[in-house]
């Protein structure tokens, strides 16, 4: 891979990949613009004692920043604790270092619209908007797991950040934690940067996501992201075609999570998603795709490159079924169903220089009877696991320079699946 960043946050990048004969060629993402003038919250009522709330004051600066022309909300030093208040468009909610905001964890008062919790930080149909800084967005999410797990029916808990059908989004910097759901989701939107973040939350804390992303043209590069759930899960876009689109995870770190996700939905597609130069330790899973019959659509161009992953239960997971429950145990009992829009379809994916070292098992490849998986290429992969790995309902999957080293048991379990490359049979382990 060669890649350039022809300056902070604006990304230039083609991708050559010779073995496949495949070239993607990532797009220009432009910054937002983001006027000079600097609208400090304690200006406006803002206490930093992390017990007084501070919601209006930072509603009432946002706007008075936003009836400006724009400009940049400063968080100083202090922990600020606050319900849920909105960005507008022209607007950098900029913290500093030691700056803290406090998401409050009083459930019983958190505000409620249309049967769930209002998102803490959100912004609809906005352009232009940074959040930046080297302080800390704090979901205090303690009480929420605490109460989904004694009620998982409980009213839809919120997420931190949703930024929903919004252009030029730029995300730097800051630390998330502990949110009550998803940390990041930004939503439908197009030309997002988020560089150089720190997202973190316990490993059992339920469904507390880092990134959620769906939309176009997207770089997500630089990140530590060690979560109770998906690391970055790429969701289905919702009432416009082509789906989700241009993708790129550079240079990133997972620690505790399910790793790079596609889904659970794809039904508008995902299209040129390239994942390069991370490292994955102590995931659930490295590179996943889930996509079950219903909800699924047509995901392709898919790279992933230059990883290397340890102590992951599942370094390489592709499921046409969700939540996994759902398969059969013995592939040969399946059976066609009819293909409709929302029938799953991966294909031309590249998994290429890839190193797996004390992994629960080699991977699972599992497409449906009516749809296998397609043209999938290992190159210049290694692969170190307990047990081997399983490819059912698959076509056009290829291994070059490519070993997989097991304890005991086949290497490669295969059902109603072309694969060349790789001896089903044991490798031994090596001393």
């Amino acid at each position: 891979m060669n890649f350039l960043l022809r300056h902070p946050g604006v990304f230039l990048a083609a991708i050559l990949v010779s073995m496949s004969g495949f070239r993607a060629q990532a797009q220009d993402i432009p910054l937002p613009v983001i006027p000079v003038a600097v609208f400090n919250i304690t200006n406006y009522g803002a206490t930093a004692d992390g017990k007084t709330l501070n919601t209006a004051a930072l509603q009432k600066t946002i706007d008075a920043c936003s009836a400006a022309g724009g400009g940049t909300v400063r968080v100083p030093a202090g922990n600020f604790l606050t319900m849920p208040f909105r960005l507008a468009s022209g607007i950098n909610l900029h913290l500093d270092k030691g700056a803290v905001i406090l998401i409050s964890d009083d459930i019983t008062n958190y505000p409620v619209a249309k049967n769930r919790c209002v998102d803490s930080i959100t912004a609809s149909g906005a352009h232009d908007i940074e959040i930046s800084g080297e302080g800390t967005i704090d979901g205090q999410g303690d009480a929420w797991w605490t109460a989904f797990r004694a009620d998982s029916k409980m009213t839809h808990r919120p997420y931190m950040i949703k930024l929903s059908d919004c252009t030029r989004l730029l995300v730097t910097g800051v630390t998330l934690q502990n949110s009550p759901m998803f940390h990041l989701v930004p939503q439908n939107c197009t030309d997002v940067t988020v560089r150089g973040i720190h997202i973190h939350s316990p490993t059992n804390a339920p469904n507390t996501d880092g990134i959620d992303p769906s939309g176009w043209n997207f770089l997500i590069s630089d990140c530590a992201i060690d979560t109770g759930d998906d690391n970055i899960a790429i969701k289905p876009t919702a009432g416009r075609t082509p789906g989700d689109k241009n993708f790129a995870v550079l240079n990133c770190a997972f620690l505790h999570g399910h790793g790079v996700s596609i889904g659970g939905g794809s039904f508008n597609g995902v299209e040129n998603l390239t994942v390069s130069n991370c490292t994955f330790n102590g995931t659930d899973s490295g590179i996943r795709i889930k996509t079950p019959r219903g909800n699924g659509g047509l995901a392709q161009n898919l790279t992933y490159e230059k990883l290397t992953m340890a102590n992951v239960k599942n370094p390489i997971y592709i499921n046409d079924y969700y939540p996994e429950s759902g398969a059969p145990k013995d592939p040969s009992t399946e059976k066609a169903e009819p293909v409709t829009d929302r029938t799953p379809i991966n294909k031309n994916i590249t998994i290429r220089d890839l190193t797996v070292t004390n992994c629960s098992n080699a991977g699972t490849i599992r497409g449906i009877p009516e749809m296998p998986v397609a043209d999938m290429t290992f190159s210049n992969v290694t692969i170190s696991a307990m047990t081997g790995m399983k490819i059912y309902h698959a076509r056009g999957i290829r291994f070059i320079n490519s070993k997989i080293t097991i304890e005991s048991g086949k290497a490669l379990t295969t059902y109603d699946a072309e694969v060349t490359g790789l001896d089903s049979t044991t490798v031994p382990p090596q001393p």
